[in-house]
């Protein structure tokens, strides 16, 4: 498996296939070296006494675009902070 140290693993599985053989499967997300784009990396990785193969497929989407739709399509939370006032207390 190929794991980036700078994207976020969103799901990572090893299952046995038969007695000899290991199936690994690797979701992650990650931004692009320039941090414009949002590149989603599906990783799959079979082990047996044949051999190993893997496939690793790259979907990437511009991060403004990103941004656009969970903006329209998201739901909203607002969270706001106001300064307390304070008081001065002062004993005569």
């Amino acid at each position: 498996m190929i794991s980036d140290s700078g994207s976020l693993v969103l799901k990572h599985h090893v299952r046995k296939r038969g007695t000899n053989a290991l199936l690994c499967r690797e979701t992650r997300l990650q931004l692009s070296g320039d941090q414009n784009r949002l590149i989603l990396s599906r990783y799959v990785e079979h082990y047996s006494p044949q051999g190993m193969r893997w496939v690793e497929r790259q979907h990437s989407v511009a991060l403004a675009d990103v941004m656009r739709w969970l903006i329209t399509l998201g739901e909203t939370s607002v969270t706001t902070h106001e300064p307390r006032k304070t008081v001065d207390l002062i004993t005569s």
